[in-house]
């Protein structure tokens, strides 16, 4: 009997011990996770203040405690990436994706390292593969970053097809608020595409009448759109809503540009013949005058077609024909168009301040 009690109690301290050291065990890794957590937590603040050495060590920490933390070993890439240590950051990001290869934000961090090595094709690969991969939480403000991301890349890169492409996903996606809505209408001007921020801003105006900013905006875009009375409006509502703006924000730059273009727009409907060959006179005059300045200050451009195209435009400017007809105004603008289409094979289709209005109005007659 007594064998087998004493047998029983050295199972029992056994198990005890066992149990104990289990318990050990399970209390230094819990130390060692807080541990590892403490030090990325740190990490990411650094990193987030710019202080990215200091980051770097701490992440560094984080990633050696709980080496099989891939959040961890991201945010010590984001660091690596931060200091300028790409040749580091690579295997370990290779060795990531092989793992976890539709980590959202692994693939967002590969991102962001091919940018830092001017991979920018690669670049957008893995952007893409971010904003349709797998994220822990917060997947949709996740997928809304990273296209944001990508978003700012094609805009830098003047990618504007690609651009355009990922602003309209942008603009699908729910519960925008409006400063998002704000940009997206501000980049989808800079994709070439003023009719789809124009409607971004008039759906911020239903909201805010009284959105000046809104406003402004929704000019630009009608001056791109070549509607100069709807882009008039819109800036002198600005002023109305805002008439002590600060000069740097004034509109009224832009409202004098738009009434001397307007004065000279030869399109209107029902405009009668003598205002439009009166018009057309001015513009011809306009472009003369610029493609003569402009050749003053480059002789060497000067070409026999320029010198005949001067020469008619001289001529037609100092006419006085009797009757005025509507086919005298079209040969007017078909010359004055001659004349820009040569300048700007020559000299590019840039103009100073004092050609911004002959600028625009050549440009609505092209369209």
């Amino acid at each position: 009997m007594f064998p087998f009690r004493a047998v029983a109690g050295v199972l029992l301290t056994i198990v005890g011990l066992a149990a104990l050291d289990q318990l050990l065990a399970r209390t230094e890794m819990a130390e060692v996770q807080s541990a590892a957590e403490r030090s990325w937590r740190n990490g990411i603040s650094l990193l987030n203040k710019g202080q990215a050495q200091a980051a770097l060590d701490a992440l560094s920490n984080a990633h050696a405690l709980a080496r099989e933390n891939t959040t961890y070993e991201v945010g010590m890439i984001e660091a690596l990436i931060a200091v300028g240590k790409t040749a580091e950051a690579d295997p370990l990001m290779e060795d990531i994706l092989q793992r976890k290869p539709n980590d959202g934000d692994a693939n967002l961090t590969a991102a962001r390292l091919k940018l830092k090595e001017h991979a920018t094709e690669e670049a957008e690969a893995f952007y893409h593969r971010a904003i349709y991969g797998e994220w822990k939480s917060g997947a949709d403000a996740h997928r809304r970053d990273a296209r944001f991301e990508l978003v700012r890349l094609l805009a830098d890169r003047d990618s504007r097809q690609q651009l355009l492409a990922e602003l309209i996903s942008l603009e699908a996606e729910p519960d925008l608020d409006d400063s998002l809505q704000r940009r997206i209408a501000q980049l989808f001007l800079k994709a070439d595409a003023p009719n789809r921020a124009a409607d971004v801003y008039r759906n911020l105006i239903d909201k805010n009448p009284d959105d000046a900013d809104a406003y402004r905006g929704l000019g630009e875009a009608e001056l791109r759109r070549g509607d100069y009375r709807a882009a008039r409006a819109a800036f002198t509502q600005v002023s109305h809503i805002s008439p002590g703006d600060d000069p740097a924000n004034s509109v009224a730059p832009r409202l004098i540009l738009l009434n001397e273009v307007i004065q000279l727009d030869p399109t209107p409907r029902r405009l009668p013949t003598a205002e439009k060959y009166e018009r057309s006179q001015r513009i011809l005059a306009l472009a003369k005058g610029d493609l003569e300045s402009l050749l003053a200050q480059r002789p060497a451009a000067a070409t026999a077609d320029s010198a005949r195209l001067l020469k008619a435009a001289a001529d037609a400017v100092a006419a006085a024909p009797r009757p005025i007809t509507n086919e005298l105004a079209e040969q007017n603008l078909d010359l004055a168009s001659q004349i820009w289409k040569l300048r700007v094979a020559v000299f590019g289709s840039s103009a100073g301040p004092g050609e911004e209005a002959l600028r625009l109005t050549m440009q609505h007659l092209a369209s």
